[in-house]
Formats: C-alpha cells, structure tokens, sequence
C-alpha cells in the first residue's frame, strides 16, 4: 500500500510538474526566433502601436510584406504614416485583423487585403506559426480572441517542441535570405534585393481564383461585423486585392468580374479598384504567385495608391514611376542526367517538365530527377509522376526543380525518404499547401544539416517541419 500511495504520489507530482515545464520551456527559455522572418511581425506591431497621427494601414499576408513599399506610399500620400501589417498567410487573416484593431483609432485607414486563396478569406487561424512569431514579444497573444483560445493551446505544444530542439542544440534559425528579420528596414519594409522571378517558367504552385467558393462563407460576417466596430470609432475599412500573378489564374474569364459584384453584396465596406486591377505579368513577381520582386513592389505600391487617393478624393498627380520590368531568367541544364531515360517528358514554357515514368522508372525503387532533357532545363514534375506508385523508396531531387506540387506523393505507400538538393536553399524549390495529401506518413524530407533550420522556419516549408530531417 505505501509503495502504490508513492508512484501516486510521484505520478501527481509528474502530471503538475508537466504544464509548468512547458510553460518554462516556452515563456521563460531565450527566444529562439528573433533573427527569423517571424519576429518582423511584433516589429510591425510596435509600428503600429507607436505611430502618431491618422495612419494606412494595410492588413494581410505575406503579399503584403512582399509588395508594399510604405516609404512610396507617404511621399504620395501626405498626412499618414503607412504601417505594413502583414507578414504570413499562414498566422491568418483574422488574427492579423484581430491584433491590429485594439490599436485603431480615428482617421485611420484600414485597407483589408487578402490572399486570393481559401486559407486567408476564412477564419483560419495559425496557432503554431502565431507563437513563433510571438516568441520573446508574448504581448502579441493579446490579439488572441476567446474563440481561438483552444486553437492556440493545441498549437503551443508544436512551439514549444521546436523550441526546445533549438534550445538543447544551441543552434536557433539564422536565415540568411528573403526570410529574415534582418531582410526589413525599420519601417517594417522588406529592403532585401529580389531581382527577378525565381519560379519555374514564372509561375508558382498555388493558382489564383475567382471562383466565389474560395471565400469561406463565414468570413463576409467577420469582415462585416468588424466593419461596423471600427466605423463607430471614425476607422474606414475598405476591403482590396492583393497583387496576382496575371499567368496563375484558373477558371472562366467571366468569374473575374463577376468576383468583385460577388464582394460589393457580401461585404458592408468599400471595395476598392477591381481584381483585374491588380493582376499582373509575372515578370514582377518573385517565389510566390503573390510575392512581388522588388520592381513589382514598386508597381503594386502606385497601384494602390491610385486608388486609394480616388478613395480620399486626393486629386495630385502619381509621382512614382514604372520601374523597368525584369526578364525572366534563362538557366541552363547543370547536374546529373544519370537517369533521363527513366522518366517522360513534355515541352514546358522553355523548358521541359517530367509526366511520367518509362518501363525502367516504374520498376526502379531509387531515382534521381534528371537535370536536363534533349538539351533543355528540366523545370519540374507533374504531380501525376509517382501518384500511385507503390514500388518507389527513395526520390532525389537537383537545384533545377524549382516547385513540387501537391499531391506528388499521393499514394506512394513505399516512399520513405526525398532528397532535397545538397545546399539548395528552401526558397530554391516552393511547394503547396498540401503537398503530404494521402501521402504516406513515414515519409521524410532530408536537407543537409546546415540548411536544416532554415527549411523548417521557411515560409513554404514550415507547415512540413515535423517532416524534415537533416543529414
């Protein structure tokens, strides 16, 4: 009997050491994340908070961080202090609503402009990636509303796993590219040089629609609801676009109009311009289908401001000029060729882009994707390459593979490991929002050692981070 009222004792003693270890390894460990492009976002908190005066202020996602040049905007716009506040589609759109509107005040500005895709027109809301960026600044958790409170629960025990991995290695992420802290001035301006587009053909993975279905049917009332707050305290809410690749749009022409009558009748407040408006070349885009390089930065900017002086019946003339669009870049084939018969191909823009497997691909369990085809870059792969292979192990991919679509690994009951290039840094190669969509849970992504941290805090690999392994 002693010795059952002893383990009960250690047991009850485990189980209250237990929330307050977590709580120790998450609130009172160094932060962790401070030279990451997530800790930009207390910055733009701070910008916000601090700025006197009536302010713009543009709320949304990474589109946001990449295409606003505020410093642009205030020479053009007189009497406001332009604050960026949006720095990662996956922290969520309400959350960045939610934090900015304790702070708002009247004659504010307040410009709502998502990402066209299903995650930021909804009440999605990224727990893990909200505490990452949080870690050191906990002053941001007051932006959690009570509905959110269980999603951010759930979510603090990935943080703090990461952390603590972090912590016992003594090697906190030290990104060194566009996804770093360092890559924004102090006017939470992302300065970091993006010359050109970095994607295959141009293109990114994720598409661009104007179906009415890709808007939860739950975010209009939030918008709404959110509207009228802010309008009784003098705020003026105007919902907008943010910048789309003009070559990643999907579905009828029609649908493009059609979209903006579709806003004017769920939403309460002003839409301004038109999603056509704001679709442009690809040329002035970088890694993403709504990352703008820093020339399109500039282009996106006198977009908006020319509509948001018609807003404020600011008749002076725009003063920024269009820069010269960049070209598209032209890489030659550079790698391994070793096994080019093994796989099918189809001409792609420039390049050449895999669709299948030949007779000696479909009996191999080790492959190498192929640098070059007939004498042209091999670009990427059709997400039906290995769909449905159940005899492929192990998959290694070279520089040249710049995207991977979702669903690529569906059904590849025997893949275990993809090799991702050796020193090819995580910006090199996008991926999908699902790109582990019926794939099979054993399989992991290897990086080399030394790019290890920066994948797992990369704005597209992160949400795969408990999949990466480093070697």
């Amino acid at each position: 009997m002693k010795r059952i009222l002893v383990s009960l004792i250690i047991l009850l003693v485990f189980l209250l050491a237990g929330p307050a270890a977590l709580a120790v390894a998450g609130f009172c460990t160094p932060a962790q994340y401070g030279a990451t492009y997530y800790a930009e976002l207390p910055e733009m908190y701070a910008r916000l908070k601090g700025a006197e005066g009536k302010r713009i202020v543009v709320i949304g996602g990474s589109a946001v961080a990449f295409g606003l040049r505020g410093d642009l905007m205030e020479e053009e716009i007189a009497g406001y202090t332009v604050c960026p506040f949006g720095l990662y589609g996956s922290i969520g759109t309400k959350y960045m609503m939610d934090l900015a509107e304790g702070e708002l005040r009247e004659g504010d500005v307040v410009l709502l402009a998502p990402e066209q895709v299903r995650q930021s027109l909804s009440l999605y809301f990224g727990a893990e990636y909200i505490w990452k960026a949080a870690d050191g600044n906990f002053g941001l958790l007051g932006g959690i509303r009570s509905e959110n409170a269980g999603d951010a629960a759930v979510g603090y025990f990935p943080f703090v796993a990461q952390k603590y991995a972090y912590l016992t290695a003594n090697e906190p992420p030290m990104p060194e590219d566009v996804y770093a802290k360092s890559s924004f001035d102090s006017a939470c301006t992302l300065v970091y040089d993006r010359p050109h587009n970095i994607m295959p053909d141009g293109v990114g993975e994720t598409p661009v629609s104007f179906s009415e279905d890709v808007m939860d049917p739950a975010f209009p009332d939030y918008v709404n609801g959110y509207a009228a707050r802010l309008e009784k305290r003098g705020v003026k809410l105007l919902f907008g676009f943010c910048p789309m690749n003009a070559s990643a749009v999907v579905g009828e022409e029609d649908e493009i109009a059609a979209y903006r009558d579709f806003l004017a009748e769920k939403l309460t407040c002003e839409v301004m311009g038109t999603p056509r408006d704001y679709l442009f070349a690809r040329e002035w885009f970088y890694d993403n289908n709504v990352h703008m390089n820093s020339a399109g930065a500039v282009v996106y900017t006198r977009r908006l401001v020319k509509d948001l002086k018609g807003v404020l019946g600011d008749p002076t003339p725009i003063g920024i000029e269009i820069p010269e669009m960049p070209a598209l870049p032209s890489d030659g084939p550079v790698g391994s060729d070793e096994f080019s018969e093994y796989f099918l191909y189809e001409e792609h823009g420039d390049g050449m882009k895999i669709t299948g497997l030949s007779e000696k691909g479909l009996a191999a369990a080790s492959l190498i994707l192929p640098a070059s085809c007939a004498g042209k870059r091999v670009t990427g792969f059709a997400a039906e390459t290995f769909r449905g292979n159940t005899h492929i192990e192990e998959i290694r991919l070279q520089d040249n593979i710049r995207s991977i679509e979702d669903g690529s690994f569906a059904g590849c009951t025997a893949l275990r490991r993809v090799y991702l290039a050796e020193g090819c840094p995580p910006a090199n190669c996008t991926v999908g929002l699902a790109l582990l969509e019926d794939a099979p849970a054993e399989l992991r992504f290897y990086v080399e050692r030394a790019r290890f941290a920066a994948y797992c805090n990369d704005y597209f690999w992160s949400r795969y981070a408990a999949s990466i392994v480093a070697y």
